[in-house]
C-alpha cells in the first residue's frame, strides 16, 4: 500500500540560537573534519506548536571545532493540530522536514556566526534526515 504523506498546515514562529561555540584555535588544516548531529522534538500540551532542536559539532580527531543548538519553533494550524490529536502521533514525514528546515536554518546561523575565522570555509554539509529520524513522535492529545 502507497504511503500517503500528512500536510500539516504550519509556520515557523521562532529561531532560537541556545548554545554557540566556536575553538578555531584547534582546527588543523588538511585534516578531517566530522559532523555529528541530533534532532529533538518537544510539543505544548494543545499541539499547536512543535519545537525542533538542532545539534551540531564539529569534529577533528579528539577536538570539538565547532558546537551549535538550533531551536525553531512550528506553529500548527487548528486543522493540523485536530490531524495531530487523531493521528495520536506526528508523522516521520513531518519530523523530517521540520529537520531540514532547522538544518538549513543552522547551516546559515553557522556561516554567519563562522565568517571571519579559521572556521568560515567548513560549511555544514547536507544531512540525511532519513537515517537520523527513524519514527514518529508518539503524542498524548
Amino acid at each position: 500500500m502507497p504511503h500517503k504523506m500528512t500536510t500539516i498546515p504550519y509556520r515557523i514562529s521562532g529561531i532560537k540560537t541556545t548554545q554557540f561555540a566556536l575553538f578555531p584555535e584547534k582546527f588543523v588544516n588538511g585534516k578531517d573534519i566530522t559532523v555529528q548531529t541530533s534532532f529533538s522534538f518537544g510539543y505544548n500540551e494543545g499541539l499547536d506548536s512543535i519545537r525542533c532542536i538542532s545539534n551540531f559539532e564539529y569534529l577533528q580527531d579528539e577536538n570539538v571545532l565547532m558546537i551549535s543548538e538550533i531551536q525553531c519553533t512550528f506553529d500548527i494550524s487548528p486543522d493540523g493540530t485536530s490531524e495531530l490529536k487523531q493521528l495520536k502521533k506526528v508523522p516521520i514525514d513531518f519530523l523530517r522536514y521540520m529537520a531540514t528546515i532547522v538544518t538549513g536554518t543552522a547551516r546559515g546561523i553557522i556561516h554567519a556566526k563562522s565568517e571571519g575565522t579559521l572556521l568560515a570555509g567548513i560549511i555544514l554539509p547536507p544531512i540525511n534526515v532519513m537515517e537520523l529520524i527513524k519514527n514518529d513522535l508518539p503524542v498524548n492529545g
